[in-house]
């Protein structure tokens, strides 16, 4: 059982609210400035690529697979599944067609209890609905 204030119930809290629509913003769970992939970021532009994807697919959802956490050194590891109708042909470099679907592998480094580090390895889109298709760009 994970404690309240533990590093994996803080990560769910934060699939949660990227799950939340109207997307809420990140506040409580990431430092006012972030890291993603090693580029530094005020924590209102992190937030706004997140929330461009989101715009262009609002039915996009996050599901953990998988989730590996090293509460001593305030890691997490995992492996996530989104499912989505992109609204436009084009989509996060993809021309697109139907409900896709993508597996991402993502690193985080916590600092005091919030999200300060990300490291984001995007997976392939497929297609998922009988006339789906993807083209990558």
């Amino acid at each position: 059982m994970a404690f309240s204030n533990s590093i994996e119930v803080k990560y769910r809290a934060y699939i949660h609210a990227i799950n939340a629509r109207p997307f809420p913003g990140l506040k409580e769970h990431m430092h006012s400035a972030v890291a993603l992939n090693d580029k530094s970021m005020p924590l209102a532009e992190f937030e706004k690529l997140l929330s461009t994807d989101i715009d262009a697919a609002p039915d996009m959802r996050f599901q953990l697979a998988m989730l590996l956490v090293d509460e001593s050194k305030q890691q997490v590891g995992c492996r996530i599944e989104f499912r989505c109708t992109p609204l436009q042909k084009e989509f996060m470099g993809h021309r697109v067609h139907g409900k896709i679907k993508c597996m991402e592998h993502m690193f985080y480094q916590y600092r005091d209890g919030k999200i300060a580090e990300v490291w984001w390895m995007p997976g392939e889109f497929v297609g998922i609905s009988a006339n789906a298709s993807v083209t990558k760009l």
